[in-house]
């Protein structure tokens, strides 16, 4: 049984995901309160949109994003974990026919009818492989809002601001490879996480690269990670913040042995001039992702796909 943990952290961008929502003339990026301050969020489902718009490039998946009519194309509503990979890896619920089962109940008289049993098989459901947490700002908001203006013509709704916040976010996955019809698909995964692009939803127009500027990961068998947000960057003086860094207390966890270092492997950015005893370290985030999936490939003796999408436009 293994599993596959990581906290990822983006480069640093002036972000204004605000998913084409706006109130009145306002467009206002998603907030929440972390550590006792308020921080600009991305949803976790922006995330996972994402994920599946990146392999629609290259792999069989049920909903196809059109981005002419703004809408998802089924391939079949019925569902499919073992064709389609995002069926097998971010799971489905059909609510409509959680709705139709709670009416067949009531009528006690068909429980144990055949058609009964042929009905419950045309509405499934599956829980996901994967989970993805909220992303965070690495600071503080701190107010960011950009005026516009239409041109021609002026009227009450001409005037138009949109919330902007120039800083870096981090955001967590966990991946339960015991899970998935298909334990290849874990490199696809990888390989999304690396690659994912357009995170504000179907009405962003503001480019974010919101691929890892940085990385932790954990290949193990223990099911709990462990190193779940676990970047800082830390104030210096009000208003003015260091490099981001790797938090203490996931240093603390490596030292005193609650996390095997060898399950450890840190990439990017962060990697520069770091050091952790036995710990995989790499600044070349593609060099040390394509050493993982060896071992990955080793312990799920699966082996790694030729190729992947090379395009996410």
């Amino acid at each position: 049984m293994y599993y596959l943990f990581g906290t990822l952290m983006t480069h640093y961008g002036s972000a204004s995901l605000n998913h084409g929502k706006s109130k009145g003339n306002i467009s206002p990026l998603q907030k929440s309160k972390w550590r006792n301050k308020i921080h600009s969020t991305v949803n976790s489902d922006a995330i996972r949109w994402s994920l599946r718009y990146y392999w629609q490039q290259g792999y069989e998946v049920n909903r196809v994003w059109d981005a002419d009519e703004f809408i998802n194309n089924w391939t079949d509503s019925n569902f499919d974990p073992e064709r389609f990979i995002d069926d097998d890896v971010l799971g489905y619920l059909r609510a409509e026919a959680a709705r139709e089962e709670v009416t067949e109940e009531v009528n006690e008289n068909a429980l144990n009818t055949e058609d009964n049993e042929q009905a419950s098989t045309r509405h499934p459901q599956r829980l996901g492989a994967l989970g993805v947490n909220r992303a965070f700002s690495l600071t503080p908001f701190d107010g960011g809002v950009t005026f516009n203006s239409k041109s021609g013509q002026k009227d009450r709704t001409s005037l138009h601001f949109i919330e902007f916040h120039n800083t870096r976010y981090q955001y967590v996955f966990g991946l339960d490879c015991n899970h998935l019809k298909d334990k290849s698909r874990t490199f696809a995964v990888l390989d999304g996480l690396m690659s994912i692009s357009k995170v504000g939803g179907h009405g962003n127009v503001f480019r974010y690269d919101f691929s890892p500027e940085s990385m932790v990961l954990r290949w193990t068998k223990e099911s709990s990670p462990e190193i779940f947000y676990c970047f800082e960057q830390l104030e210096t003086r009000p208003g003015v913040y260091a490099e981001p860094s790797i938090s203490q207390d996931l240093i603390d966890l490596v030292t005193i042995e609650d996390i095997n270092p060898d399950e450890l492997w840190i990439g990017g950015k962060i990697a520069k001039n770091f050091e952790l005893e036995n710990v995989h370290i790499n600044q070349g985030k593609k060099q040390l992702i394509t050493e993982l999936k060896q071992v990955i490939a080793r312990d799920l003796e699966v082996e790694i796909p030729a190729s992947k999408p090379t395009s996410n436009q």
